[in-house]
């Protein structure tokens, strides 16, 4: 993990690195690269913070008339906008009756936990961590401990997918854990159903075949309590390890299965918006371009939002190594990422929601 001075960037998966920080009481800058573009969440001793310094306000802002928490009327927009900090932003909105005292920092924190489990929808991101103390004054809250907000985010990952490297095997054991801090976390009877199904060590195909949870939902469960370190299996001896899945990994497949999901978020966003959503879906794909892997500057997209390998790519896809083999099915990730996203801000949460389902009935989601 790039801590202190050693800022350089390297991919981390996130659940894992967030519960590090909280585990090693961390107090600091973690900072996530997003298309170029870096978010900045606070930690002290692990736990995410408000830091009148680094809270984006306009943002916040922005996220509360999203979500329908307030209404304001237009002629407040600009003295919101124009405020500087944290504080400022909150004053105004408490003065004018649009949220009460005791709701603000509620806000406040469940904005922060929605931005950052908002990148749970890929488990590994370009990220630092950098050592900052920040003076009392400035701290405007603290205390979102981050095994609660891995616990949330994963719950929300509806493309499973993505994670399947950090699923244990099927033949895999897999080891009950009770850490002093599960009393904290507020599972929910889901986790808790599974986690004592492992009173003894099983393995991970005895569980989805007896889990009365179905094994996607299984799976989820698995990942959420593995992350939380509530269960353990042993890598080594399992033969589970980051590189090997690609390598054997067919990309033609992966990029049909990649295809159907863009032509269905293609032929929805057209049916709610018309031709321009060609348009849009294009325009979000070359927002992103320039911060994916060379390799997808051979890879163009089509009038039905799937997209084609140019001759050159075809002839290597399945020749390429698995370094580049997990670079191009992480683009595939990041390419949906930002169509998903692209229906959130131009539909609403409601639409997101409903794409959601309908890709999960599709069987384009496990």
């Amino acid at each position: 993990m790039a801590t202190g001075s050693d800022r350089s960037e390297s991919l981390y998966f996130l659940p894992e690195m967030l519960f590090e920080l909280w585990e090693n009481h961390r107090t600091g800058l973690l900072q996530i690269n997003q298309n170029g573009g870096e978010k900045t969440f606070c930690l002290i001793k692990g736990e995410l913070s408000a830091i009148n310094k680094y809270f984006p306000e306009k943002e916040f802002f922005d996220w509360l008339i999203e979500t329908g928490k307030i209404q304001p009327p237009l002629r407040l927009n600009h003295n919101l906008l124009g405020s500087e900090k944290a504080s400022s932003v909150l004053s105004i909105l408490i003065e004018q009756g649009f949220i009460q005292p005791d709701e603000a920092f509620k806000l406040m924190a469940d904005f922060l936990e929605t931005k950052l489990s908002d990148f749970f929808v890929l488990p590994d991101w370009p990220a630092t961590f950098a050592e900052e103390n920040f003076a009392t004054e400035d701290i405007v809250f603290s205390g979102l401990p981050a095994p609660v907000i891995i616990l949330k985010g994963l719950k929300k990952v509806s493309r499973l997918e993505a994670y399947r490297r950090w699923l244990p095997p099927d033949q895999a054991l897999l080891f009950r854990q009770v850490p002093a801090y599960v009393s904290r976390l507020g599972l929910s009877q889901t986790e808790i159903y599974v986690w004592n199904l492992l009173q003894t060590p099983r393995t991970f195909s005895w569980l989805l075949e007896n889990s009365w949870l179905g094994p996607a939902e299984t799976r989820k469960t698995v990942l959420i309590l593995t992350c939380l370190r509530l269960l353990d299996f042993n890598r080594q001896e399992s033969g589970y390890n980051e590189v090997s899945q690609p390598e054997g990994l067919d990309l033609e497949k992966s990029l049909a299965l990649f295809n159907e999901k863009a032509n269905l978020i293609q032929r929805y966003i057209t049916k709610q918006l018309g031709p321009v959503a060609f348009n849009l879906l294009e325009k979000s794909y070359r927002e992103i371009q320039d911060s994916l892997d060379p390799v997808f500057l051979n890879l163009e997209i089509k009038p039905d939002g799937s997209f084609e390998p140019r001759a050159m790519l075809r002839i290597s896809l399945n020749n390429l190594e698995p370094r580049q083999k997990k670079t191009l099915l992480r683009g595939f990730d990041e390419i949906l990422a930002a169509e998903m996203l692209l229906v959130k801000k131009n539909l609403g949460n409601q639409h997101e929601e409903n794409l959601i389902k309908l890709l999960s009935r599709s069987g384009e989601i496990t």
